[in-house]
């Protein structure tokens, strides 16, 4: 998934290293958990991997593709079809309810069963019998 990632960005000081050289693979299926202490840069990793940073350096790859080499649009689609991606904050749209705001993405990609999808997804993260409520609602 990560092969040999850098991430340098530039800050008043100068650069200023993020990552350096990180590799990783995750199977199909495998459970991670990504832990360490504040600012070590788990958030800033998992964004590489799901394509909304690039990094400086190496490549980052899922499903047989190299999200680095995508453009914005195709990365864009890729995410759409491919990626489920739960914020530490809730980046939900606050008028609709857990249920629409899940079934979105695959209402943009005219999915046929978005709906009952989107409510599988909500049972498998134990949140089924919430997919009526909307997101201050929700718990934080």
């Amino acid at each position: 998934m990560l092969e040999d990632v850098h991430l340098t960005l530039t800050a008043g000081s100068g650069p200023v290293n993020i990552l350096n050289g990180v590799s990783l693979t995750v199977g199909q299926g495998e459970t991670l958990a990504v832990v360490g202490p504040s600012g070590s840069g788990k958030t800033t990793m998992l964004m590489l991997m799901a394509g909304l940073e690039r990094p400086s350096s190496g490549a980052v790859r899922m499903a047989g593709k190299d999200l680095t080499a995508m453009g914005e649009d195709e990365l864009a689609r890729f995410r759409r079809e491919n990626l489920g991606i739960v914020f530490q904050a809730f980046h939900l749209i606050p008028t609709m309810t857990a249920l629409e705001n899940a079934s979105l993405p695959l209402e943009f990609a005219h999915h046929p069963e978005a709906r009952r999808l989107a409510l599988e997804a909500l049972e498998q993260v134990g949140l089924g019998h919430r997919a009526g409520h909307y997101p201050s609602q929700l718990s934080g």
